[in-house]
């Protein structure tokens, strides 16, 4: 998930596009990087969209018209509006405003610098001329029109837009030479405006030879002294403009299909007004209906495990308190059915107020719940002997090491190794070589506390730590592991009796630098001991 986020963010910032996310509060949850490149201003400087309009807008009353329009065009289902706006180094600018609705009302600005062709087109207004500097090196493809739509003349950059050669257009109609994909009747409306003078400005798509090409298209009326009244078409590609729109919208509809299919839960915390909005995924990865749900804290929090909960509210506070760049924690929730599921919780602030105090915070859940589980598996398999249960020598080596720190001195070890365990594999067979080998950890593990750790550490052979216990207490260990073996072969039916050889010896020694040195004799005393019982039996 962490790198499908990396993934949109980075498509997003590399956008020529301005990007503008904001809630219907009017936070600003989002900009990227092109909208602080256009107009200077940073990220801490515009939190709102309050904040926009005070730098964006400072007089006062051209920013009222501008919230007016805004209010209008959302009323009206207007999806796009020009704005002149003033930069960070005082500059005016003109920007293309698209509007369109996110899910959980948020609004989305798509914003385009139009200033350079606004200032071709008051330019031209203002003076009535055509520069032919201007005409021939524009960035926007240029067509002289007569009353008759008509080509007179034509730039370099329109030959390339349309892939045409001026001496072929000359005196032919428009709309054969540039073939808009426009209704008729809206086409017939906007040539009957720019004939009577009347400005008119659209987008419009063109199928220029199988391809489809994008212009924000502004025609109006200019004299000329030779033709007189002219009809004036500037055009401005912004095919590569659409299709890193068209990009944008994929990679949000993809992270959208990505988020449901790969069943993400998502949550939304507005920390100031204690709400907190969870999706549908998020109810149902646990087995609730999402009407179930509350819209507080309170909601997550009764579901998460009590040995879990203190970590996830701390790791939620050192994040709040701006002390780490996420929340990341894994913890168990509790499912509809009384089960407990592992989750992995990771969240970021998207909004502080003046005084850094978090406002809003956004996250995920994750179902790691199998892999948690299968992770706690292979931990266990490393540890523990597969046919008895018991710790393997590797967790018992790592014990030896790790009491040399200890306080739980004195400490006894107990080595024990089953008798003729060769001659049943070899008279009966492995299976029942096996059943004597449980029937030995089983005696030795019912008989010592839970604290001790109990190991197998051979195919025949078994270890015991007792941390705290003394030589006196181990003999006594010893006997009843000893009496509980004899108790069992009275009522195992087993072929021959099991015995086992033990030995054991204590260490109180409680000088760090030497206690690995003492716990390792004590370990190689304690196996010279079963090894002298062993050979005691056998005479």
């Amino acid at each position: 998930m962490d790198s499908i986020i990396k993934f949109e963010k980075d498509i997003i910032n590399s956008l020529s596009i301005g990007i503008i996310v904001a809630s219907q509060q009017g936070k600003i949850i989002f900009i990227n990087k092109a909208i602080r490149e256009m107009t200077g201003y940073k990220r801490t400087e515009i939190k709102t969209m309050d904040d926009w309009y005070k730098k964006a807008c400072p007089d006062p009353e051209y920013r009222k018209k501008v919230k007016d329009y805004f209010q209008y065009d959302s009323a009206d289902n207007t999806s796009d509006r020009t704005y002149k706006i003033i930069t960070a180094a005082g500059d005016h600018k003109y920007f293309n405003f698209r509007y369109s609705k996110l899910e959980n009302e948020k609004m989305l600005f798509e914003i385009i610098d139009i200033s350079h062709r606004i200032a071709q087109k008051r330019e031209l207004e203002n003076q009535k001329l055509i520069f032919e500097n201007l005409f021939t090196n524009s960035l926007e493809g240029i067509v002289l029109l007569d009353q008759n739509l008509k080509v007179l003349n034509a730039n370099k950059k329109f030959e390339e837009i349309f892939e045409v050669s001026k001496p072929d257009i000359l005196n032919k109609n428009i709309n054969k030479v540039a073939v808009p994909n426009i209704d008729a009747n809206v086409l017939k409306q906007a040539q009957e405006k720019f004939k009577h003078n009347q400005e008119w400005e659209r987008e419009i798509s063109y199928t220029v030879n199988n391809k489809i090409k994008y212009c924000n298209v502004h025609v109006f009326a200019v004299e000329n002294k030779k033709h007189g009244e002219l009809i004036y078409v500037a055009l401005d590609n912004i095919t590569e403009n659409k299709k890193r729109e068209f990009e944008l919208k994929e990679v949000k509809e993809r992270l959208e299909l990505a988020v449901e299919g790969a069943n993400i839960g998502v949550w939304d915390w507005n920390v100031e007004e204690e709400y907190i909005h969870f999706n549908k995924s998020w109810a149902q990865m646990l087995g609730y209906e999402y009407s179930n749900l509350g819209n507080d804290l309170d909601t997550w929090l009764k579901l998460v495990h009590p040995d879990d909960r203190d970590q996830a509210l701390k790791d939620i506070r050192v994040h709040l308190n701006g002390q780490s760049e996420e929340y990341f924690n894994e913890h168990r929730l509790k499912t509809k059915n009384g089960n407990w599921k592992w989750i992995r919780d990771i969240g970021k602030v998207t909004d502080r107020d003046e005084k850094g105090n978090a406002v809003r915070i956004v996250g995920i859940h994750i179902d790691i719940d199998q892999e948690k589980r299968a992770a706690e598996e292979i931990e266990y398999l490393s540890n523990h002997d597969e046919l008895t249960g018991l710790y393997n020598r590797r967790y018992f080596n790592e014990e030896l090491k790790r009491l040399h720190n200890s306080r739980q001195y004195p400490i006894s070890i107990i080595i024990g190794d089953m008798n003729k365990l060769k001659d049943i594999n070899d008279t009966y067979g492995h299976s029942m070589g096996d059943r004597y080998i449980k029937r030995a950890a089983e005696a030795i593990k019912r008989t010592v506390r839970t604290e001790d750790v109990v190991a197998r550490i051979g195919g025949d052979e078994f270890a015991v730590i007792l941390p705290e216990t003394d030589y006196s207490k181990a003999d006594d260990v010893a006997e009843r592991i000893l009496a509980r073996i004899e108790e069992g072969n009275k009522i195992e039916d087993l072929p021959v009796p099991l015995t086992i050889a033990l030995g054991y010896e204590t260490t109180d020694c409680t000088n760090q630098n030497h206690s690995i040195k003492n716990i390792k004799r004590c370990y190689n005393k304690a196996d010279q001991r079963m090894y002298e019982q062993k050979f005691a039996d056998r005479c």
